[in-house]
């Protein structure tokens, strides 16, 4: 009898277990967008197993080394790597084989599971995992990897082409749909969502709006806890508490080349470093180096040279809550992603963005203040910058920003509802394509 009642309660507890697999794709971008939505979730249903799934060895290497991110992904689940990874072409595939087995079994294994992806379930594994979720009473939803307004796109297509659109699969054909629903953060990224239309059906599935996940109460809470982490962090190498600090963001190799600037990259990080050592001899300098530019010989050098610029891992917000000033060589995402703080795009822009918009950032409105790189005045602007607050609170550097978060709070109880099996607050395709 006791043993009857032991197995009735497990399996209770199983039914109200779910699995969530998250997808990660090449960009270690997906990663950090994701994690605040899993976090939130985890804290709503600390029953529910989350895995985080990478392919991309280079991407699963850049997130074990950031220990910030590593703690989040262990607050609410695990990485795993189930890749082809080293060896032979035989090795390979029996490692992607055994990988595709796991996810198989993680589907299997509990009721109503759950997939998220940035690209459509639409080809490839993706579709076969899709379809296998839909036997256990499962869903897959497209989460959208990107926070940037469609504004910024547009910009950026005028120089890089859109990815060409691919057909859809005979086998998407038969099961009718991509995706159960469309997740994105905000009213200005629908045009955005172009791209990922590219590589599956997303208009026939509602949509459903989160608002922006870096807004979300598990992860403020968790920013807050790392700041003070870092703070004794770096108290403990010998950086006193009132220290002045500034970070730079450097960017991975080959980025100027997106806008027809090769080397554009290098030529502004030298010029930024030289000028910030002189203006600010006695100030603590960080380089918050891409993932994939964690070796390149033009930040290795800066370091060497100085011998006062020192690597770190920390997270972005981290930084620039630390930061009097957070300065970047390229038109990085941290510039779009509307986090408070004082930021300074020192990047090359090409002559067609001036003559369009003027002397500003590709992000103008979204907080970051332009100063040219390539300016003959450049250290006295700086030297400016570095010193004067009020150049920060002028309303138009940050109105679009403002009003972007002003126009969509964290939507939490919409992505709940969406899994739960509730009526989710969608907003039709139609509707979106009418905005």
């Amino acid at each position: 009898m006791a043993c009857e009642l032991q197995n009735s309660i497990s399996v209770k507890e199983n039914s109200k277990q779910r699995c969530l697999l998250f997808f990660l794709g090449q960009r270690f971008l997906e990663v950090d967008t994701f994690l605040p939505t899993a976090m939130e979730l985890a804290v709503a249903h600390p029953e529910w197993r989350m895995r985080f799934i990478v392919f991309n060895e280079q991407n699963y290497r850049a997130i074990l080394a950031n220990r910030m991110i590593m703690k989040g992904l262990e607050s609410c689940g695990g990485l795993h790597f189930l890749g082809g990874g080293e060896g032979g072409w035989g090795m390979k595939i029996r490692r992607r084989l055994k990988g595709l087995a796991t996810i198989a079994g993680w589907i299997f294994r509990f009721p109503r599971p759950v997939l998220f992806s940035s690209r459509a379930f639409s080809r490839g594994p993706y579709l076969f995992f899709s379809a296998l979720a839909r036997l256990r009473g499962g869903n897959s939803y497209l989460l959208w990897k990107n926070r940037s307004p469609d504004e910024v796109h547009r910009i950026i297509f005028q120089v890089r082409e859109l990815p060409e659109k691919e057909p859809v699969s005979f086998l998407a054909r038969i099961l009718g749909r991509d995706q159960d629903a469309v997740i994105y953060y905000h009213d200005q990224q629908k045009e955005t969502l172009g791209e990922a239309a590219a590589f599956g059906r997303i208009y026939d599935v509602p949509w459903v709006r989160i608002g922006m996940p870096h807004r979300f109460p598990a992860w403020r809470r968790f920013i807050d806890g790392q700041i003070e982490a870092e703070r004794a962090r770096l108290a403990q190498e010998g950086v006193p508490r009132d220290a002045e600090i500034y970070t730079l963001f450097a960017a991975k190799p080959g980025s100027g080349s997106n806008y027809g600037l090769p080397g554009s990259i290098e030529r502004s990080f030298k010029t930024i470093t030289t000028s910030l050592f002189r203006i600010r001899p006695d100030a603590v300098i960080l380089i918050r180096a891409h993932p994939l530019a964690m070796e390149e010989p033009y930040i290795k050098e800066c370091i060497e040279e100085s011998g006062r610029a020192r690597m770190t891992l920390a997270h972005p917000e981290v930084l620039i809550a630390l930061s009097r000033r957070s300065i970047t060589n390229n038109q990085t995402n941290i510039l779009f992603a509307g986090f408070s703080g004082r930021l300074i795009d020192c990047g090359e822009y090409p002559e067609f963005h001036f003559k369009e918009h003027g002397e500003v950032s590709l992000a103008h409105g979204y907080g970051p203040l332009y100063i040219n790189p390539l300016a003959k005045d450049f250290e006295s602007r700086l030297a400016r910058a570095l010193e004067d607050d009020s150049l920060f609170e002028v309303p138009e550097l940050t109105e679009k920003r403002d009003r972007l978060h002003r126009d969509n709070p964290p939507r939490f109880e919409a992505l709940l509802n969406l899994l739960e099996g509730d009526a989710p607050l969608p907003e039709t395709p139609a509707a979106v394509q009418k905005a």
